[in-house]
Order: structure tokens, then sequence, then C-alpha cells
């Protein structure tokens, strides 16, 4: 492994580098303030090492993971680590379980610089908003949703979960990857600058909400989505032009947020095949 020729070994708890590191993930406000995120698994591994124009600043390594099969394999097709470009860091397991989150670390972790959006937000093409979802689990869920159904833009409020956290990219596994990524305010300006006939959809009870079997979802339109407690905000229910309302049973009350965005986008899938 040719690759191999960059490895640092770590060999201390005391080690500055390794105390930075495990500083810097102690909360996500420290590691958005450093302009890194950091993802953790061979399967964001396996994205992040062969996605171009990611830039990666390390990655750290458990003593056990360097001579399993998977990591052989991942870490010899990737240009990124064969060509030297990446500072790879080893350490014994009990080090790396310092460094990791999880209950049975598995590693790698990857520090790398969140992928920002290549270009401005298109409403000729859907878009969705994450309207105020906090709980990271339903972030990573709906990004995930989002690319699984072809939408490919995606805004996110001020007062959503960081798209990025460890737990929102574990949740998407790695969808934010294959996403157009953008601010709830960059969304109003394109809205303000862009067509005025774009549909803004919202799932609600409001007593003209239609059922989403009998809507038209073929024109593209922004589909906002709101937090599990308080629903879509106000002001963008406000701003809905279509109000749609998801049947069901009487015997529950209502899906969660996970569910509810599967429903609304696939039936929009199925209606434009």
């Amino acid at each position: 492994m040719s690759y191999e020729r960059n490895f640092t070994q770590i060999e201390s708890a005391q080690n500055e580098r390794l105390k930075a590191a495990i500083k810097l993930l102690s909360s996500n406000h420290a590691l958005r303030n450093s302009g890194l995120a950091a993802a953790e698994g061979l399967h964001l591994a396996q994205t992040l090492l062969h996605l171009p124009g990611v830039s990666i600043e390390s990655v750290w390594i458990p003593q056990s993971l360097l001579n399993k099969p998977e990591w052989l394999t991942m870490s010899a097709l990737s240009d990124v680590l064969e060509e030297g470009q990446v500072r790879c860091l080893v350490l014994s397991d009990a080090l790396y379980a310092k460094l990791s989150k999880l209950a049975t670390p598995t590693g790698p972790m990857i520090f790398f610089e969140p992928v920002n959006a290549s270009s401005t937000i298109d409403l000729n093409h859907d878009i969705a908003l994450l309207d105020g979802i906090q709980d990271p689990g339903n972030v990573g869920t709906l990004l995930r949703n989002c690319a699984a159904a072809g939408i490919k833009q995606v805004a996110l409020s001020d007062h959503s979960a960081w798209v990025w956290s460890d737990k929102v990219l574990r949740a998407g596994m790695g969808a934010q990857f294959s996403l157009q990524l953008y601010s709830e305010a960059e969304l109003l300006k394109a809205l303000s600058l862009g067509p005025l006939k774009t549909p803004v959809r919202v799932t609600s009870l409001h007593p003209k909400s239609i059922d989403l079997f009998d809507a038209n979802l073929k024109p593209a339109g922004v589909w906002v989505f709101g937090s599990e407690g308080q629903g879509v905000s106000q002001a963008w229910l406000d701003r809905a032009s279509e109000h749609i309302r998801i049947p069901q049973s009487k015997y529950i009350e209502s899906l969660n947020v996970g569910s509810s965005s599967a429903v609304c986008l696939f039936e929009q899938f199925r209606q434009r095949r």
C-alpha cells in the first residue's frame, strides 16, 4: 500500500494532535467553527475516499482495521490515499476508542471540509425545505428520502440540526454528498426573484387541503417539511400555495416527518414516471 508512507503512528493519549481531535469532536459547535466535519465508519469512508472534489483533512485508522479486507480494497481503490494527498494517522484500538463517538468503534474517522452547493437554486427543479427539524435522525432520514426520490436540492432553516453533524451523516448514510445544500435565506431569495407561480407545498390539515393522491405533483415546486412538535412554521404556512393532506386510517393521529416526507416524495416520483 503506497499510502503507508503518509502514516503517522500515534502511541500516546497525550499526543497533541489526538487531544485536539478529541476536543473538536466534543461538540458540533467546536467542529463547525473549525470549518471541518467528521464522518466515521466504512460506509461513509467509501463515499468520501472516492468522491471527487472533497477536501479531506485527515484519516484516523484503528490498528485492527488496517488488514481487514474491506479496508484494504477500499484504500487500494482510493486515488486520494494512493496519491498521498491525505495524512493518515494510525493508533491502537484503545486510543481510537477515545476518539470515536460510537459504542462499538469501527473506524476510520475522516475529517473533511463540508461540501458547499456548486450552483444557485434552480426553481425549475424541485427543492425541499427542512423547517426547524432539530432531530438529527429525522434530518438524515429526510436527506436520504430526497436523494432516493430524485430531489437534488435541499434547504435547511437555521433551527434545523446541522446537516454535517456525525449523527445526521450516519442517519443519511452520506446522502449529503449527492445533494445541493442551501440555507433557508437562499431559498427565500430565489423565490423572490424566481417565477411567481412556483408551487409551495406543505402537508397540513388546512380546511382547503387536498388529498395527496388527488394533487397534481408533476410541476416542479418547493416541499416544506416541519418539525414533529411544531409542524411547518406559520411563515411557510402563509406562503404555501398547496396544502396537502395525507390520507390515513383513524387509528393513528399522524405520521412522523420521515414517514410523511417519504409518502409525499414517492407519490410525486410515481406521478412523474
